[in-house]
């Protein structure tokens, strides 16, 4: 990963933004907004693909019939979605809140209701499971740094490894399934 595009997780920004060595030492409302609203804008994007690759998940799932962990991945996209202001968050009237919150109900419940009905759900690339896993991380840092959310933050390190695990199984039966190439150089 280049510098341009690396991942600054919460506890490092926070350091940089207001530990030893910070530009300041003091800002006010207005200028650190201003300072971390990049940083902000990465983070959300970053959840906006989780939930979109939580909702592949789920959908994969659903086409497997393997029912037991959709609903937790349900719960944890309409968690992720008010938190992160996904559905408008401060700058939205209480009824697109709503309405947004809403789309990502029944976006997540027809994805896994068309998966159930076909057998079939889309891939998700390794890219997909690697956004997926650092907002998690984003997640369960912003999180801790609220502090007070002990239960919540066990959820989303319990869904990090469970999904971490299962994808590195994944791929160590592809690594075992590949034919060896002998004479390729």
């Amino acid at each position: 990963m280049s510098e341009s595009n690396r991942i600054l997780y919460p506890g490092a920004a926070l350091e940089q933004w207001l530990g030893r060595g910070a530009p300041q030492s003091s800002y006010n409302l207005d200028e650190f907004l201003k300072l971390i609203e990049p940083t902000y804008q990465a983070y959300e994007e970053y959840i906006r693909r989780c939930v979109a690759g939580l909702t592949t998940v789920a959908a994969q799932r659903a086409a497997l019939h393997q029912e037991e962990d959709i609903t937790k991945l349900r719960e944890s996209i309409l968690k992720l979605v008010p938190f992160w202001g996904l559905d408008g968050g401060a700058y939205a009237d209480k009824e697109t809140s709503i309405q947004l919150e809403r789309q990502y109900r029944e976006s997540f419940d027809q994805a896994v209701s068309a998966a159930r009905r076909s057998g079939q759900a889309p891939a998700l690339p390794d890219s997909a499971k690697n956004d997926i896993l650092i907002a998690l991380e984003i997640h369960r840092q912003e999180l801790e740094n609220d502090g007070e959310l002990d239960d919540w933050i066990e959820e989303c390190v319990s869904l990090q490894r469970q999904l971490w695990s299962e994808w590195q199984m994944d791929a160590d039966r592809s690594q075992q399934a590949a034919p060896a190439m002998e004479g390729m150089s």
